[in-house]
């Protein structure tokens, strides 16, 4: 029987709701960027159906490097005291590669064969990532098996979570300051690689920072670092003001504290060019709001932007974007120092 995966609702509603409903077949595929997702279904499973004093025994996390021997009879052991065992196979091999060194026809089919007779006192999870789709496994874990795709939570679900682990940690924070605090760290950035795993750690930050004390926009800024897009605010910042020694200062820091030069250029770059393209939509539309719309990116992300692009012209804007292609060019091909190619753009900003 296929499944196909539910668009309305995300993943984790789905799984929630069959957790309660005890709606589970012997072997799941979960996938998505939110591996911190992958790794609470997986454990939710764990307390549903496995004894607390067997735990070890009974919740199995296989290597990434696991055989499928090893793997087939860890799935056909039965437990003698949990309800179920669950079999987590994270990052298993044949689900990255179409040819996984190791994982040729005959231990394929001898996966194939287990999904088509598991042990039903057994819930077996594939889980990775990035699926390479090509990956024979793959194509029959989503046409055979249950698909959880576990992707980046919407705003409103986001709030809800934040705000759900701050009330665990017995924290004292308005909706507001929640939502400024998901705003600094960039989730919503495009090609950000802020997750759920940064988000909690930037929470268990807050929380510890405070101690007991009503949560500030200020107490944020003291402690969350968030994604780099809030360095390159803070950099324009100094550099649009004519405060550029501090900008300089700051390059320096980010820089010596192992940061890298062609990152950094890429951020700047991606930066001016949403500030250009933002500042062009809402002139021609006459909306600021419609900037974010057609570009698909952040609302509070663009409206930064657009405050920034408001300090330049369209040709400026153009002008500054040619230096830092030509920068970014002339550091990759050696034409020129890098500390000191940062120091003359700095200069024509």
């Amino acid at each position: 029987m296929a499944y196909r995966e539910v668009k309305k609702e995300h993943a984790f509603q789905v799984f929630s709701r069959q957790l309660r409903e005890d709606d589970f077949e012997p072997v799941v595929f979960m996938r998505g960027e939110e591996e911190y997702l992958i790794e609470w279904a997986c454990n939710s499973l764990a307390d549903k159906y496995v004894e607390k004093t067997m735990r070890d025994v009974d919740f199995i996390k296989t290597a990434d490097e696991e055989n499928v021997e090893g793997l087939l009879a860890a799935c056909d052991t039965f437990s003698v005291f949990s309800e179920k065992r669950i079999v987590w196979a994270r990052n298993f091999q044949p689900l990255l590669k179409k040819t996984a060194k190791g994982f040729g026809e005959r231990e394929l089919a001898a996966i194939s064969e287990y999904i088509t007779n598991p042990n039903p006192q057994t819930i077996l999870v594939f889980s990775c990532a990035q699926p390479e789709e090509g990956s024979p496994l793959v194509k029959e874990l989503k046409s055979r098996c249950r698909t959880y795709t576990f992707d980046k939570l919407d705003r409103t679900q986001l709030e809800a979570f934040a705000a759900k682990r701050f009330r665990a940690a017995g924290a004292d924070i308005d909706r507001s300051t929640i939502r400024y605090l998901i705003d600094e760290t960039g989730y919503f950035n495009r090609d950000t690689e802020y997750r759920l795993f940064n988000l909690e750690n930037d929470i268990r930050k807050v929380c510890d920072y405070c101690w007991g004390n009503p949560i500030t926009e200020e107490d944020i800024d003291s402690t969350v670092k968030g994604d780099m897009d809030r360095f390159v605010f803070d950099f324009l910042d100094a550099a649009v003001s004519g405060k550029k020694d501090k900008a300089l200062s700051m390059l320096g820091n980010i820089l010596g504290g192992g940061g890298e030069v062609y990152s950094l250029l890429g951020l700047l770059i991606n930066q001016f060019e949403l500030m250009l393209e933002a500042k062009e939509i809402s002139e021609m539309t006459g909306s600021r709001q419609q900037a974010a719309e057609v570009l698909k990116v952040n609302p509070y992300r663009v409206k930064k932007a657009l405050s920034f692009a408001d300090k330049f012209s369209i040709k400026k804007l153009k002008e500054i974007l040619v230096q830092l292609y030509e920068t970014d060019r002339n550091i990759k091909t050696g034409l020129i120092e890098q500390n000191l190619a940062l120091e003359l753009l700095m200069g024509r900003i």
